[in-house]
């Protein structure tokens, strides 16, 4: 990062060059090299031009200000000039986001610098200008400060302003300043807005008042004070609204601020001195409070600036902090009223909504038999996009990246082929939905792939999209989508209106997760809520005290989630129709991301990942007391786990088939499918469970039974399963993603039958 300061020294007017002259005035240094006398002709003479055309605007009376743009090698810098009777300040700072102010308003003699002027563009005329560019620049600044005539110059107009918003939980950010006021310039243009930070430059006094005692922070840059505070609420805040600790710290010349504050349900400390010195900590803060002080700061500040210089409007610097000063309290504010719990007292309305307990663990493969499997027909289907690849009664829908397919599941043939962009398919029952980048929703029939209605949210924030299919007997037919960064929206599946939309009070990556007449919503933060199916309304909220990391498991009467902040987690089971919290474990261990928590006749499962591998934790389902632990290592990273009956089974990218016990944690038994290269191994590891016989995809599909391990049967397949589909009838159903899609058939079972 180059640094650049400008060293200003009494000029002597027996100098050996013009150059010289110009040297003794104002020497601009890069990393110890003067930038003036080392930059060489394509970068200096333009300097010198630029420099004496604003030098000769300002003496003209044609402009109060003027700023210059300097670029280093990896940096910008400006130069600012500013009238003041028969001075010119000076003003050197990088424009970044955390600007560097390297000299302000350095006093320069304004006829000494113009005379220097005038003989620096003389002598670089005559021996250093080669170009006809550089030529040309420099006889046009010779021309305007030789004809240009010297007006008179006013003072530059300063006023005195008390900055002193009002105090927030006993914490206040007081200042004062001389600050600019507006003068007529000729050349400004209201239309035009501009970055415009050397306007912005004041120093002035502030000081730090929490509770009882106050801190005096100097003499400083009352904009830049604003903007590295604002920075520092916004990490904070943050931090306080996911759980998350939060250590960082801002400098400001010789002033250093930082805070501290642990992960979970914590209170902040806030360290004010220069480095090197006593620091003044302030223990157990108010982080809302604090963010609140700093926002509110933040707005008298840009307010007090706006108020003598009309012109700091059009500022887009200023905009953007007054904009986000607004926004950081607005934050503040949803998060404080948002605290509260809310419990529902009337649970009977929605638990006979409640799903029944489904089980695939017992079927006609559950006892004996071997599985045989024909091959029934091959599609090739270019650009195969496996998420979009569904199987919906007796069809197969298949997406590419230009069209949607749709193949009999009996027989292979093409039934309709429609061309569509990419997009993210939803199946419902009512059709096939899409969901495309700039918020369209078009609803496609089934039968013939024409499109039933279309509707239009707003695009997801963080691309992608989540929801939950409402169509349940006593329901309405929903589609419910996260639209935009706070939306929860409801589609009618019939007619594509809008039913209902629930605007959340902050911003957040929503997921949606269905428990029969309730909607479950969780957004990465803290928060967990249930709104009503039919009418969008809350109907209780809870919240965590770190954020929920892993997806929501809902079994039946009883919802699981997982709160943690990366370096501990906590299990906690909450009742789906209340909001109340029955029980609550700690988690040692690092929880494995975008793994749900495995559910076993008796056991909460939650997987553990770290650098040595993955594992599992046990608890008990209905007190929350640990049963076992495998710890991390115990399989590789990469696994794929599922919940039957009292067993954990884990599918890895080892190509090992691990069944665990879930009451004390054994091993019940293990495969090791053979496997010869390692790019044959699937994109999704996940098993299928299908009438008592569980379909592994490795780099072929084994079929083994989940009671005793037997093996039932391979499928013969030369694809890669990528992406695995079962139906009732246990056909299977693989799709590579080189482009192909195989279907095998069940062949028929032997039954010995007595006489």
């Amino acid at each position: 990062m180059s640094a650049i300061h400008v060293v200003v020294r009494p000029c002597d007017p027996n100098g050996s060059s013009p150059a010289e002259s110009l040297l003794g005035w104002l020497d601009l240094v890069v990393d110890g090299v003067n930038l003036t006398a080392r930059l060489g002709e394509s970068q200096t003479l333009p300097l010198i031009a630029d420099l004496s055309q604003a030098v000769a605007a300002l003496d003209g009376g044609k402009r109060q200000r003027v700023c210059l743009q300097v670029y280093g090698e990896d940096s910008v810098w400006e130069i600012g000039l500013e009238n003041d009777a028969t001075d010119i300040l000076l003003t050197l700072f990088r424009s970044t986001p955390s600007p560097d102010v390297a000299v302000f308003e350095r006093r320069l003699q304004r006829a000494e610098l113009r005379r220097a002027l005038v003989s620096t563009v003389a002598e670089a005329m005559e021996r250093g200008a080669r170009s006809e560019a550089a030529r040309a620049s420099l006889q046009l600044a010779k021309r305007a400060l030789s004809e240009l005539p010297v007006v008179a110059s006013a003072p530059a107009p300063r006023r005195h302003s008390e900055i002193t918003p009002r105090a927030v939980g006993g914490m206040r950010l007081r200042a004062s300043a001389e600050l600019r006021v507006a003068t007529d310039d000729v050349n400004s243009d209201p239309a035009v807005e501009r970055a415009d930070l050397h306007a912005l430059l004041a120093r002035g006094n502030a000081e730090l008042s929490i509770r009882s005692r106050t801190v005096q922070l100097g003499e400083t840059h009352l904009f830049l004070l604003a903007e590295r505070l604002m920075a520092l609420a916004d990490d904070v805040l943050d931090a306080t609204q996911n759980g998350r600790a939060c250590f960082r710290r801002v400098e400001l010349g010789p002033l250093r601020i930082g805070v501290q504050r642990g992960p979970g349900v914590a209170s902040l400390s806030l360290l004010v001195g220069p480095p090197g010195k006593d620091r003044v900590t302030f223990p157990a803060m108010d982080p809302i409070a604090f963010a609140k002080c700093v926002s509110r700061f933040a707005r008298s500040t840009c307010d007090a600036m706006m108020a003598g210089d009309g012109a700091a409007r059009g500022n887009l610097r200023l905009s953007a902090l007054r904009q986000g000063a607004a926004g950081l309290e607005r934050r503040a504010e949803d998060h404080a009223d948002g605290d509260e719990p809310l419990e529902n007292h009337e649970p009977d309305s929605y638990r006979g909504f409640a799903a029944p307990r489904r089980s695939e663990s017992t079927g006609r493969w559950s006892h004996g038999g071997k599985m045989r499997f024909q091959a029934r027909w091959v599609a090739t289907v270019p650009s195969i996009d496996l998420r979009a690849t569904y199987l919906c009664g007796d069809r197969l829908i298949v997406g590419s990246e230009r069209e949607t397919a749709c193949i009999h599941r009996s027989t292979g043939s093409l039934l309709w082929r429609i061309p569509s962009p990419p997009a993210c398919s939803v199946a419902t029952p009512a059709g096939l939905a899409r969901l495309y980048a700039d918020g369209r929703v078009a609803l496609h029939d089934l039968a013939t792939g024409d499109v039933r209605f279309e509707s239009r949210v707003a695009p997801r924030a963080g691309g992608g999209a989540t929801g939950a299919v409402v169509h349940s007997a006593g329901l309405p037919k929903l589609l419910v989508l996260t639209e935009g960064d706070r939306r929860i929206t409801a589609l009618d599946l019939v007619g594509g209106d809008i039913r209902w939309r629930f605007t959340a009070r902050r911003p957040g990556a929503y997921r949606v997760r269905r428990a029969g007449r309730l909607l479950l919503v969780s957004g990465g933060d803290r928060s967990l809520a249930a709104l009503d199916v039919a009418s969008g309304e809350m109907v209780w909220r809870l919240r965590a005290e770190a954020p929920l990391s892993t997806d929501l498991t809902v079994d039946h009467e009883t919802v699981f989630a997982v709160s943690g902040d990366g370096v501990g987690a906590t299990l906690l089971r909450v009742d789906p129709f209340t909001g109340a919290v029955r029980w609550s474990a700690e988690i040692d261990e690092r929880v494995a991301t975008g793994h749900s928590v495995v559910v076993t006749k008796d056991a909460i499962v939650v997987p553990l990942r770290d650098r040595r591998g993955s594992g599992l934790v046990a608890y008990d389902k209905e007190t929350g007391k640990r049963l076992w632990q495998q710890d991390p290592g115990f399989a590789s990273p990469i696994v794929s786990w599922l919940g039957v009956d009292a067993d954990v089974i884990g599918n890895t990218a080892a190509g090992t088939l691990l069944c665990i016990s879930g009451t004390d944690g054994r091993v019940r038994y293990s495969h090791a499918f053979a496997r010869h290269v390692d790019a044959d191994q699937p994109r999704r590891l996940e098993p299928v469970l299908r009438s008592g016989a569980l379909f592994v995809p490795q780099q072929q599909v084994h079929v083994v039974r989940p009671r005793d391990g037997e093996t039932l049967g391979v499928v013969p397949t030369d694809l890669i399963p990528d992406l695995l589909r079962v139906d009732e009838r246990c056909d299977v159903y693989v799709a590579e993603e080189s482009g192909h899609v195989a279907a095998f058939g069940a062949a028929a079972r032997l039954t010995l039958v007595k006489g």
